[in-house]
């Protein structure tokens, strides 16, 4: 039986082993047949779980594309409040990621999907999010590893 649908601002919690991830609904696509759910992860792993918003929402951040709905379905992640997104909130158009046909990095427009291929990115460039669907299982990996994007700039 499938749960309530979600809601723009929806606030959710990913239990791991080292403790309790929470992400944020941003953006919800207009036809689920064709995206996924943009999600703000929280990078803080809370050892003990939390009801305070706000404590959550302190954080630094990052936005990936995750199945949210159909995780919230299976009960993977549990929904704990709402919070209005910001009033001039605009979920970032431009993202980036790994060139799968060589060397570089791909920055791709999330608009129309139109990819440009570079060898060095710039400043502005390295603090663009990563491109693609994360899974919960990668998200906690990679939280429980402390990625950060920071981190990701030189990884490269």
């Amino acid at each position: 039986m499938a749960r309530k649908k979600i809601e723009l601002g929806d606030i959710f919690e990913l239990k791991t082993s080292k403790g309790h991830i929470y992400l944020q609904c941003v953006r919800i696509p207009a036809d689920k047949r064709q995206g996924v759910e943009l999600i703000r992860v929280y990078y803080y792993v809370h050892p003990t779980q939390t009801k305070d918003i706000s404590l959550i929402q302190k954080g630094s951040f990052f936005y990936v594309g995750f199945a949210l709905q159909a995780a919230y379905n299976r009960k993977i992640v549990e929904k704990i409040g709402n919070v209005h997104l910001e009033a001039d909130f605009k979920p970032p158009r431009y993202f980036r990621t790994t060139n799968p046909f060589g060397e570089g990095w791909q920055i791709i427009d999330s608009v129309n999907w139109h990819r440009e291929t570079i060898q060095e990115l710039t400043n502005e460039q390295q603090n663009l999010f990563p491109w693609g669907v994360w899974n919960d299982t990668l998200i906690i990996e990679k939280l429980d590893e402390g990625w950060t994007l920071e981190k990701w700039k030189i990884e490269k």
